[in-house]
């Protein structure tokens, strides 16, 4: 098995748990793909609701999407520290990083031969925003104009370097706006209630994408097809199926696959089982660290500092990234490696258990028993359960006893929203890959610091003086640089310890190039994937 772990590269910090639908598999086509011909199969555990490019959120409407329909900007492969052009062929970021002003490429074409203009990208953007969906937070604030046919411009009410990551996101695509209204979308502010297109996107796409829709089914397979007029680099495979199997059967079918092939769902785990035949694809994008709660009324022993340092001194984080397997790092930081801000891997603490004896006895701190609660739950195939164990062995060496307290999901979020457990773990990942978006999650007194109890009074002025800096900075590469600075303090001083990073994973048979999982929210792009 060969594998191609990307290099570090960007995070929000939200648990996204999705229910999977399960269905059988089918045999792969086994067809050689070269200019424009062949079968490309996609195994995937189906979480899909729409393809609808204003609604899609979840994991497999967003890998289609990308390939029915084009944005803005764009990443390549697997890199999110570099926008890349796709619809808009430059832009430019005004100095106080308020304005953005984007210039069409002026061969861009729907699939039907009509020209994307300005008024398509304001109308898709507008709608997007309208909605009111789940996608909609990401482009929250923004206001989007045209000036002519070929510019487009987005305003933010404060400075902002990241429109052009949210603008690469597949709810971000561009639809054909004189076709969609004709089908009754709107992008009018009533346009929650007022657009009527209803799932018509599931069957037929308007975008200006590489493939086009040829059968749709939510709970078994999706067919596309080669869009024979599109303005870009035409891709490999004339057609692919996108087919709904669990995760077992993946692991059985792609090992069983010839050619032509891919799985998105194995774990870390699984994906070392496989044959050296098949190639492995990751980039360690998911977080997971404890909140230890720093409200005194909630718990004494957490809100001690000198118990949070001596937990943060138990932790073996190369030991949980074993658990995670093929591409799993201890982490060095709150940003996982896969995002531009991520700490060098030489910043990793190692586990140092007399050390947090030593803490614990000078701070007079003798036996301390805690309670973790946590979402009884396997993510990427991994039960939550083994990490939270390990964390509690390696507690017991300190001295530290913690009572395991496992919820079903609804109950923990619910619990965790709350603000009253001693301790909270679960994993986190970003909506979009820009690492200081964590920053308006867990700086001191933002949403997730409150449910720990790490309130701007209680925190170290340094770490609200980072949070602070990172916001003030208003280009990618300024925050990038900030973040740094940011996750430094914290690991001194948040209610935060920072466990592992798991990894995102694509397995592809040997014959295939481009298979590369990415960050970037749409998991893999189907149309680079072509045969040697």
């Amino acid at each position: 098995m060969t594998s191609s772990f990307a290099k570090p590269l960007a995070l929000a910090s939200s648990l996204a748990v999705a229910a999977l639908v399960l269905a059988g598999c089918s045999a792969s086509s086994n067809n050689a793909a070269s200019g424009g011909g062949g079968t490309l199969t996609v195994d995937t555990s189906f979480v899909l609701k729409t393809l609808d490019p204003g609604l899609v959120y979840e994991q497999t409407g967003n890998i289609i999407v990308h390939a029915l329909y084009d944005t803005l900007v764009t990443y390549e492969g697997s890199d999110v520290t570099t926008v890349v052009p796709e619809l808009a062929s430059e832009w430019v970021q005004s100095d106080d990083g308020t304005t953005w002003t984007f210039t069409l490429n002026p061969d861009a074409t729907f699939a039907d031969g009509s020209a994307v203009t300005a008024e398509d990208v304001v109308f898709s953007l507008t709608r997007l925003q309208n909605l009111k969906g789940s996608s909609s937070q990401t482009v929250e604030g923004l206001t989007f104009a045209a000036d002519g046919d070929d510019t487009v411009v987005v305003t933010s009410p404060t400075p902002n370097p990241n429109v052009p990551v949210v603008l690469a996101m597949p709810a971000a695509s561009i639809l054909n706006a004189e076709e969609a209204e004709k089908l009754g979308a709107t992008d009018a502010a009533d346009a929650a209630s007022a657009d009527t297109i209803g799932t018509q996107l599931d069957e037929v796409s308007l975008g200006s994408g590489p493939y086009k829709i040829k059968s749709y089914d939510s709970s078994s397979k999706v067919v596309l097809e080669v869009n024979d007029d599109y303005w870009g680099d035409a891709p490999a495979y004339s057609r692919v199926v996108v087919q709904n199997v669990d995760v077992q059967n993946q692991k059985l079918t792609i090992s069983r696959a010839k050619a032509d092939e891919i799985a998105l769902d194995l774990s870390g785990p699984q994906a070392a089982e496989l044959s050296d035949d098949l190639q492995v694809s990751g980039v360690a994008d998911t977080s997971y660290f404890l909140s230890v709660n720093q409200d005194p009324a909630v718990s004494e022993i957490t809100s001690n500092p000198a118990f949070l340092a001596a937990l943060r001194a138990s932790v073996d984080g190369a030991g949980i990234a074993e658990i995670f397997g093929e591409g799993a790092t201890a982490a060095a930081g709150l940003v996982p490696p896969a995002f531009g801000g991520a700490l060098d891997e030489s910043e990793v603490q190692p586990q140092d258990i007399e050390k947090a004896k030593s803490l614990l006895e000078e701070a007079g701190i003798s036996a301390p028993k805690v309670n973790l609660v946590y979402p009884a739950i396997t993510y990427r195939g991994v039960d939550l359960g083994t990490i939270v164990t390990k964390v509690q062995q390696d507690a017991k060496k300190a001295g530290i006893e913690i009572e395991l307290q496992p919820e079903p999901i609804n109950v923990f979020l619910q619990s965790q929203s709350e603000g009253k457990n001693e301790i909270n773990f679960s994993p986190n990942s970003l909506n979009y890959p820009a690492a200081d978006s964590l920053v308006n999650n867990m700086a001191p007194g933002a949403s997730t610091s409150t449910r720990a109890g790490w309130t701007v009074e209680r925190a170290d002025p340094r770490a609200v003086e980072a949070s602070d800096a990172v916001n003030a900075e208003v280009t990618p590469e300024g925050r990038a640089e900030a973040m740094i600075a940011w996750q430094k303090i914290m690991n001194e001083t948040s209610p935060f310890v920072v466990l592992a990073n798991n990894a995102g994973i694509v397995v592809a048979t040997s014959n295939l190039v481009g298979a590369s999982y990415t960050p970037a929210g749409w998991t893999v792009d189907l149309a680079a994937i072509s045969a040697k």
